[in-house]
C-alpha cells in the first residue's frame, strides 16, 4: 500500500503536475489521520470494555461478600433470639422464688453467650481510591463507602461495646458465682449457690439489664445492617444488569 501511494507521488511529480501533487498530498494525510483516529477509537473502546469488565468483576466481588454477610445476619439475630429467651427464664424462675433444678445450667451459659457479629470488611479494605473509580455510577459508589463506613464504625463500636460486657463480667462477676464459663462439652453454667445467686444484687443487676444491652449493641445494630445490605444489593444487581446490556 506504501508502495502504491509513493509510486502515484513520483508519477505526479515527475510530470510537474505541481497543482495535482499538492491535493493528493492533502489527501494522504486527511486520510492519515481518518486512520489515527479510528485506531484510537478502537483503542479507546477496547480500553473501555477492559474498565467495564474490572467494574463487573469488582461488583460481584461486593454481591458475594454482601450475600455472605446477610447469611450471618440472620444467624446472629437466630443466637441473640435464644439468649433473651434463657435471660427472661432465669429472670422468671428467680422473681418467682422457684427452686433451683438442672435445667437453669444450660440458660445460664446461654445467657452469657457472645456471638462476635460482623461485617466482611475484606474487599473494601483491599482497595485503592483507583480501584474504587473503576465504579462508574456515582450513587452507587456512595452507598457502598457508606455501608462499610457504617460497618467500621457504628457496628464494630457497638458489638465491641457488648463484648466488654461479657468479658468484664466474666472477670469479675461469673468467676466468684458459677464453676466456670462456657462449659460447652455440658453445655451449663453451674452456680455455686443459687439460692445467694438469687439475692446477689450485683448478679441481678447485670441479667435485668443485659436484655436492654443485647438489643441497643448488638440487635439495634444487626437490624440496620441488615436493611443497609439488602438495599445494596438491590443496588448493586440494578447496576450489573445495566452493565450486562
Amino acid at each position: 500500500m506504501i508502495k502504491f501511494f509513493r509510486k502515484i507521488r513520483y508519477n505526479l511529480m515527475s510530470k510537474n503536475k505541481t497543482g495535482k501533487y499538492l491535493k493528493y498530498a492533502i489527501g494522504e494525510i486527511i486520510l492519515v489521520v481518518i486512520g489515527i483516529l479510528i485506531a484510537l477509537q478502537i483503542n479507546n473502546w477496547n480500553e473501555g470494555k477492559k474498565l467495564e469488565q474490572q467494574e463487573i468483576k469488582l461488583l460481584r466481588n461486593f454481591e458475594t461478600s454482601i450475600e455472605s454477610d446477610l447469611e450471618s445476619f440472620d444467624h446472629y439475630i437466630e443466637e441473640y433470639r435464644t439468649i433473651h429467651n434463657s435471660i427472661r427464664l432465669i429472670k422468671k424462675h428467680m422473681e418467682a422464688n422457684l427452686p433451683y433444678n438442672d435445667s437453669l445450667n444450660f440458660h445460664f451459659l446461654n445467657s452469657t453467650a457472645y456471638w462476635a457479629a460482623r461485617i466482611d470488611q475484606g474487599v473494601f479494605s483491599t482497595l485503592s481510591s483507583a480501584d474504587l473509580n473503576l465504579i462508574s455510577n456515582d450513587s452507587l459508589k456512595k452507598e457502598i463507602v457508606s455501608y462499610y463506613t457504617f460497618a467500621k464504625t457504628n457496628f464494630d463500636m457497638k458489638i465491641s461495646k457488648y463484648s466488654n460486657i461479657i468479658d468484664n463480667a466474666s472477670e469479675n462477676l461469673f468467676n466468684t458465682r458459677f464453676d466456670e464459663l462456657w462449659n460447652t462439652n455440658e453445655r451449663a453454667m453451674i452456680p455455686h449457690d443459687y439460692e445467694a445467686l438469687k439475692k446477689d444484687k450485683e448478679y441481678k443487676y447485670f441479667i435485668n439489664s443485659l436484655n436492654q444491652q443485647i438489643f441497643w449493641l448488638v440487635e439495634e445494630p444487626l437490624t440496620n445492617a441488615d436493611k443497609k445490605a439488602k438495599n445494596l444489593l438491590k443496588l448493586i444487581d440494578d447496576e450489573l444488569t445495566v452493565l450486562k446490556e
